[in-house]
């Protein structure tokens, strides 16, 4: 008796998210976690699915739609831009402030309804919008997936399940790269009312894409608000109910064998439940300020200007492969070789501003344009970026252990800005696409272990704050990345490739003032 009294006298005095950390580790990885793992990995996947689709329905449906290649970098992006008319930023701070639970079924659902109704589309206009919306809908919850994932599992294995989760993205792109393949080389076009709805190959595409953000929503239902959240707002006693509820499904155990019976003395934070949505929103407001004083407001610059760069060089290369791969593909079959790659890019500008003089002349659309489709060969390219990604990601979750996170960024980034640069001297579709691929892959990579980092040393109560915030910076761009890659492109064949080059050089430099999460939070593993 007097050994389980000073246990718990002790238990009483350690910090609540420390016994936290303590009842997660007794929880143990098991089948909760591999179900939360699949329902992240659906997430990743709609969200991958609401800003890749319209790069590979470009070159079919540039005559369908009458596209230029600025309508086409204006599609890329506006998803992006539909994350920041979403207010990333204010997204973050309701995550944080009312959970990631409601955000997380509520943002997937409204993703499948914009994707039906995008599906539907009858002209750029109206795709165009969509994409808008579906943007806006994905800024409700893309920030609250990884928090929701690092929340969920013990200091232990957090860098290794959070490396794992961001696997999903390289994983993302093979299954995007599959189905592009099995449906759009399909002959399949539905006339429902002649000349006014018409279900092209690509909008029937779209339609199939449209299952993952369903999936996810249905499967976010099933998954419990995260102890981390609940706890740092006061709710002691529904983090602990959480926790049993994980420790049973993982164990298989009766919950009242779960040996934590409180995460701290009662009292040491005001319940939620108690307040008004005034006060909740004013507790809320006081979190936000620490956000923004040192060190955390340094840090939320350094990695929002980290983000910006990666996502603007990443977002446009991997946005505009697929149409890369088609002009390489479509010149060789048109010339029966290959040429330098800034020979087969400027004779596709070429080609395609002929085409849009032409369909504003008298003669119509359908008589004189003929779009370049992909072949086989560009889906193979997307399965190789998406596997060079996975490889990447998985050697880093590997070598980080001996390297560091911080060296291993900085080699990544280099690698990136010589990967990029060389594209010049390519001559074959494959040289492009291995080149291409590393570059993404290794970016990504360095994206990866930059999100380790941040979802390590950021608090609980402002982190998917501070994620959005980061995002949304981030997302600006890959804004900008999209709509100048076609502008720099149509200046000059290696503008684009070079400038990527340079920015990812200057911004490794940042890299060294990152923080080390584990020197910080050795204790308690989170903050």
């Amino acid at each position: 008796m007097g050994d389980e009294k000073q246990t718990e006298s002790k238990e009483q005095t350690k910090d609540p998210m420390t016994i936290l950390e303590d009842g997660l580790i007794l929880c143990k990885f098991g089948r909760f976690h591999i179900r939360l793992l699949f329902t992240s990995m659906a997430a990743v996947f709609a969200s991958t699915m609401v800003t890749t689709t319209s790069s590979y329905i470009l070159p079919m449906a540039e005559c369908d739609l009458n596209m230029s290649i600025m309508h086409k970098g204006l599609l890329n992006a506006m998803p992006f831009f539909g994350k920041q008319v979403g207010a990333t930023f204010f997204t973050g701070f309701l995550v944080d402030a009312f959970g990631r639970r409601i955000f997380l079924v509520g943002g997937n659902a409204a993703i499948f309804v914009c994707a039906i109704i995008e599906g539907s589309s009858q002209n750029y206009w109206m795709l165009i919008v969509l994409k808008l919306l579906e943007g806006i809908a994905l800024s409700l919850s893309f920030t609250a997936v990884a928090s929701m994932v690092s929340e969920f599992v013990h200091k232990n294995i957090r860098d290794r399940i959070l490396m794992l989760y961001c696997s999903f993205m390289s994983l993302s792109l093979v299954v995007a790269a599959l189905i592009s393949w099995g449906v759009l080389l399909q002959p399949w076009h539905l006339i429902i009312i002649e000349g006014y709805f018409e279900l092209r190959i690509w909008n029937i595409y779209l339609y199939i894409c449209s299952i993952w953000s369903l999936l996810a929503a249905v499967l976010y239902c099933t998954i419990p608000e995260s102890p981390k959240y609940l706890l740092s707002h006061g709710q002691e006693r529904e983090a602990l109910e959480v926790l049993r509820k994980v420790y049973v499904e993982n164990t298989g155990k009766l919950k009242t064998e779960y040996p934590i019976k409180s995460l701290g003395e009662s009292g040491s934070f005001k319940s939620t439940k108690e307040m008004s949505l005034k006060k909740q929103m004013t507790h809320a407001m006081i979190d936000v300020k620490e956000l923004f004083r040192a060190p955390l407001f340094c840090r939320l610059i350094l990695f929002s200007s980290l983000t910006f760069v990666c996502l603007l060089a990443y977002s446009a290369l991997r946005l505009w492969y697929p149409q890369l791969s088609t002009i390489i593909e479509n010149y060789q079959k048109d010339y029966g070789k290959t040429d330098r790659f800034c020979v087969m890019m400027n004779d596709y500008k070429y080609k395609l501003n002929d085409k849009m003089n032409v369909s504003s002349s008298n003669i119509t659309d359908t008589e004189i344009c003929i779009p370049q489709i992909s072949g086989s060969e560009t889906y193979t390219n997307g399965i190789i970026l998406g596997l060079f990604s996975l490889f990447f990601v998985g050697a880093c979750g590997y070598l980080v252990k001996f390297v560091g996170q911080k060296i291993l960024m900085f080699i990544l980034l280099i690698l990136c800005a010589i990967c990029s640069g060389s594209l010049y001297w390519t001559y074959t579709s494959i040289q492009a696409a291995l080149l291409i691929s590393a570059t993404c892959g290794l970016m990504q990579s360095a994206m990866s272990l930059q999100q380790n980092i941040l979802n390590r040393v950021f608090p609980t109560t402002v982190r998917t704050l501070a994620l959005s915030a980061i995002v949304m910076i981030g997302r600006i761009g890959s804004l900008l990345g999209n709509i100048l890659f076609p502008i720099m492109l149509e200046l000059g064949c290696m503008g684009p490739f070079l400038a990527l080059s340079v920015i990812t050089l200057c911004v490794a430099g940042l890299v060294y003032y990152l923080p080390d999460p584990n020197k910080e939070n050795n204790g308690a593993g989170d903050k």
